[in-house]
């Protein structure tokens, strides 16, 4: 084959040499128009691509005899347009042997058949500009352009054409061949084209009068296209389709670009439902060293690039299509074939695809983000402009390699922020008092009254009622878990039925009138902890609980209304993702140790002596003990399973979605029916809750002595006020940290509507504070565990993503509806008590277990301690070490580590120590890691580098969707034996190893070819469900 030249040249980095520069300069310029305009805007269209190859549909099918050309519409029966592949964001091939299309995966292409394709369109290429409102009137224009340009010899050779060109279409997932009657009725039968113009037929005999009968029967026309893979694309989608084959009569190639100037709609020449813009035909006579299908599938490859298809709307010559495929070679990856290649080494070319990407975006000017990335994350805040011209002039290269040019910066950065500009930026974000609540008072009324309409959305109704009863299921748990150890480990006055109703009623209020309705309350493992610590501090004073606890929610309350004049509600937008990671690290363990602790309290120290009843005595609380254990690491284990089942591919994903639901309660299901069933003699504990026929309304308050506030008893008026100062202090920290990281945490997936945290401050830390106190009811707090399994109930999923696109996440329905039900429910489970009582406490351990090692998982902390336990080349499994040094990763997980270690030993010693208020101290913790991060780290020159990569500010509502500018003119060039692999998603990339298959010497199967120059479906080797 004669060498083509192109524009690719070889500076590019990745490059190998076949083509030479000066490709454009050769081309002669095309007659007819030229538009000088580049509609960059329609180019932005998505495109449906599909590839279509004409096959045989009778035995000789392809070969056209005399017979064929006396009766040419009899050509019409003897092939059919077989859709061979498709590009929905990946290529999907069709397997003819599997009769299905294969999985989703990148396009890889020959440079060699790039080469080839570009010669082809420079000698036979042309671009057709028509006004065609039909298919039958676009593909006659290409059959007069192959009259015109002596790609047929004869009128019947030019009648045969019109009638391959107008054969039926097979796409595989739509049962039966669909044509265009109304079109082939026009040119055979001169007949208008009216009624349904597609048409579903039945498999027939090869005459034809029944074919002209079956021609007219119609079919519904939702069975015309893929529904499933319509409903994927976007409303304004349009298609192209690639018609490809050999035809053995042509003199010389037909190349066709069809650009319609008005789409045709539902076009049976589309599988999907979209109106038709472009048709590209390329058929050409018997190959001598080309591959039709295999060049056309490169121009269906380049069709998904929106800068290609861009320059091809706009395109009135073959010239165009070349200055096309220029564009898309600037932003093609070239990578050679290896012997050794394995999807294990592919895989790890996604760093160097994603720092490919980075590259075209900085040529192209659009991109900071390294240079700013380097710079200290406070500094990021200060106003640039008005630093001194020098301190901007440190470039991104000084400062990774050389320490003394990083301190030089932020020296400078230092000395350009003055004092005042400090004292301003404090003095706005704390001042005037109460600036945050009135500036957030409108807000919370205006998103109220949609708060209600939208939960009864007709596209949301179903989802909202749906999340109620396994949101129900999740409050319940842990609810009636925290009440039992409230009643035996803290005071014999909070009972079960209290903790219940007090529950339900605080979550409907705090539904009802919170600025972040997502979120949920109750009762929380820091308030358990400082609920233990008022119990701890009572019992040494001695003082009345009930006295201690609410002169602490005095002193609470008075904290939160300092805290809402402050405006320290701002605090919570410069909350760091490592932060919230130790305080979610710390719940977690809570939740393990103290499951594990009382666990291993019921066993017994040994027997108090050597007689008979007491060495009884001391078998059967061993047996408790035995039981109770054996039961809960059944249901923790039972819960992980049915969790690993909800994220893998077994069975349907309804299926999978209502195990991972109802996990909890069949776990508690399981539980208590071995329980019943092998255990029922051993006595073992159970919830305490009164049945529903002695239900005591007695229980449900515990109203203190107001009118002995002043009696403290033997404590002095001081030590009490004292100790209630600090426990209300701890108790406003505690409360403001998780409903801030509540709210943070309900923002996550999308949402969209105002987040009004001084509405929760108000009414975690100043009103249920004061009114539980006064009730008699247990403190409650914002529970993080929770809100993640509203926003998981609530989340709304695309339902129908493209091939090889997983579900994306679009939004959270945000209502306040489910929220008030499942608070009802809650509350009315006091009336549950006959079934309730039946639930061994066992179960309730295994739930903490349970929670606390899903808690773990996910943890960037987490996944960075057991990246460290591997060798480096398995790091690339995670996205947090990727690309991070060792060292630094090893110090800035040792420095969380140690905080985390701080909190779990203050756990601990107030679970096994008198110090049982030490728990209490875990805000100051997270305070001081707070200035650490802040202050310290980001002066440590060694770590401050990289710490923008290993800790990054908490984004409430990233942006997923950022499009990549366009990239200037950076041409390469490659070998024959190279593959061009257009630039989409990295994590694809080892998936089309087992779609395409070049020769049995090369490791990697690029290129598949499904037919060798002997036709496999003229010799039956593949069904042919499309032949007759």
């Amino acid at each position: 084959m004669e060498k083509v030249n192109t524009n690719w040249s070889k500076q590019d980095t990745f490059c190998v040499s076949t083509f030479t520069a000066g490709m454009e300069n050769q081309r002669k310029s095309a007659s007819g128009p030229k538009s000088l305009s580049f509609n960059v805007g329609d180019g932005n269209i998505p495109m449906f691509v599909e590839l279509q190859q004409l096959v045989p549909r009778v035995h000789g099918g392809l070969h056209f005899g005399e017979d064929v050309f006396s009766a040419p519409r009899d050509a019409h029966l003897r092939v059919v347009w077989l859709q061979i592949a498709r590009w929905i964001n990946f290529e999907q091939n069709y397997n003819k042997v599997e009769q299905r299309f294969t999985e989703p995966h990148v396009s890889p292409m020959k440079f060699s058949r790039i080469a080839q394709l570009c010669e082809q369109i420079k000698t036979h290429g042309k671009v057709l500009r028509t006004n065609a409102a039909t298919l039958g009137q676009a593909l006659d224009e290409v059959s007069c352009h192959a009259r015109d340009s002596s790609c047929v010899n004869s009128q019947e050779e030019l009648d045969v054409l019109r009638a391959v060109l107008l054969a039926e279409r097979w796409h595989p997932e739509v049962k039966g061949c669909i044509s265009d009657v109304a079109e082939f009725d026009r040119y055979w039968e001169n007949a208008d084209p009216v009624g349904i113009n597609m048409v579903e037929k039945a498999r027939r005999a090869s005459t034809r009068c029944t074919t002209i009968q079956m021609h007219r029967q119609t079919h519904h026309p939702y069975y015309r296209y893929n529904h499933l893979i319509t409903s994927t694309l976007d409303p304004e989608s349009e298609a192209c389709a690639v018609l490809c084959g050999t035809v053995e009569f042509l003199q010389k190639p037909i190349i066709v670009l069809v650009r319609l100037n008005n789409c045709i709609e539902q076009s049976c020449i589309s599988e999907v439902n979209v109106p038709v813009r472009y048709l590209f035909v390329y058929l050409g006579p018997p190959p001598a060293g080309l591959k039709y299908d295999k060049l056309a599938r490169v121009f269906a490859v380049m069709m998904g690039d929106t800068h290609f298809c861009s320059r091809i709307r706009d395109a009135y010559a073959a010239d165009d299509i070349l200055d096309a495929v220029d564009i898309f070679m600037n932003k093609a990856l070239v990578m050679p074939i290896s012997k050794f290649a394995s999807p294990e080494t592919l895989a790890g070319m996604v760093r160097q695809i994603e720092a490919y990407k980075r590259e075209l975006e900085q040529d192209s000017g659009g991109d900071q983000t390294d240079k700013a990335a380097l710079i200290p994350s406070h500094s990021k805040e200060t106003d640039l402009r008005s630093m001194d011209l020098s301190a901007r002039k440190v470039s991104a290269i000084s400062i990774a390699l050389n320490d003394s040019a990083l301190r030089e910066l932020e020296r400078k950065r230092i000395s350009s922020i003055g004092v005042t500009k400090v004292r301003k930026k404090c003095m706005s974000s704390f001042c005037p008092p109460f600036v945050d609540l009135a500036r957030g008072f409108k807000p919370w009324l205006r998103r109220m009254p949609s708060d209600y309409t939208d939960a009864f959305n007709k596209d949301h109704l179903a989802t909202v009622l749906g999340s109620v009863p396994f949101l129900y299921f999740v409050n319940l748990a842990p609810t009636i878990t925290f009440a039992a150890l409230l009643h035996a480990q803290v005071d014999r006055s909070f009972t079960i039925s209290s903790t219940l109703l007090s529950s339900g009623i605080c979550m409907v209020l705090f539904t009802i009138f919170s600025g972040q309705p997502l979120g949920f309350v109750g009762t929380t493992a820091p308030m358990f902890i400082l609920e233990c610590a008022i119990a701890s501090v009572a019992k040494d004073a001695p003082v009345d609980l009930k006295l201690l606890r609410f002169w602490t929610a005095i002193y609470c309350a008075m904290f939160g209304v300092l805290f809402v004049a402050l405006n320290i509600s701002a605090l919570i937008n410069h909350v760091r993702r490592s932060l919230e990671e130790i305080f979610n690290t710390f719940i977690a363990f809570f939740f393990l140790l103290k499951a594990v602790f009382t666990m291993f309290r019921l066993i017994p120290a040994g027997p108090k002596d050597s007689s008979t009843e007491a060495q009884l005595q001391f078998t059967h609380k061993m047996a408790i003990a035995g039981a109770t254990l054996f039961l809960a690491f059944i249901k923790v284990h039972f819960c992980l399973c049915l969790a690993n089942i909800k994220r893998g591919n077994y069975f349907r994903r309804f299926i999978r979605k209502l195990l991972g639901a109802l996990n909890i309660p069949l776990g508690m299901l399981l539980i208590t029916a071995l329980e019943r069933i092998f255990f029922r003699n051993f006595n073992l504990p159970k919830v305490s809750i009164p049945p529903s026929d002695q239900i005591d309304t007695s229980q449900w308050f515990g109203f203190p002595d107001l009118s002995g506030l002043t009696n403290y008893g033997k404590a002095s008026p001081g030590f009490v006020h004292g100790m209630s100062v600090a426990l209300g202090l701890a108790m406003s920290v505690i409360i403001f940290t998780e409903v801030g990281l509540n709210g943070i945490t309900a923002m996550k997936n999308k949402a969209v509507k105002p987040n009004i945290f001084v509405m929760d401050v108000i009414l975690m830390q100043i009103i249920f504070p004061i009114v539980n106190a006064v009730v008699g009811w247990p403190f409650y707090s914002g529970s993080t565990v929770r809100t993640v399994s509203n926003l998981v109930a609530l989340v709304r999923m695309d339902r129908a993503p493209a091939p090889g696109m997983s579900h994306r996440v679009i939004g959270t329905i945000e209502q306040r509806v489910s929220g008030i039900l499942v608070g009802l429910l809650v509350g009315l489970s006091i009336f549950l008590g006959s079934i309730l009582g039946h639930i061994p406490l066992a179960a309730l351990y295994g739930m903490f277990l349970y929670i606390g090692v899903m808690g773990l998982q996910g943890l960037q902390f987490f996944l960075r301690v057991l990246a460290l336990l591997k060798r480096r080349k398995h790091w690339e499994d995670w996205e947090c070490v990727r690309g991070l040094p060792g060292y630094h990763i090893l110090v800035f997980a040792s420095i969380q580590f140690l905080f985390i270690g701080i909190l779990i030993l203050l756990n601990i010693l107030s679970e096994f120590t008198p110090i049982t208020y030490a728990g209490i101290l875990f805000p100051i913790v997270l305070f001081l890691y707070g200035i650490f991060r802040e202050i310290i780290l980001p002066k440590w020159t060694w770590m401050g580098i990289y710490l923008h990569q290993l800790d990054r500010k908490h984004k409430v509502n990233s942006n997923f969707g950022r499009s990549t500018p366009a990239t200037g003119r950076k041409f390469s060039t490659a070998a024959r034996k190279s593959v061009a692999v257009p630039l989409s998603d990295p994590a694809a990339l080892p998936s089309y190893l087992e779609t395409e298959k070049e020769s049995k010497d090369m490791v990697i199967p690029w290129d598949a070819d499904y037919s060798e120059e002997s036709s496999d479906d003229e010799e039956g080797v593949f069904r042919r469900p499309w032949a007759i």
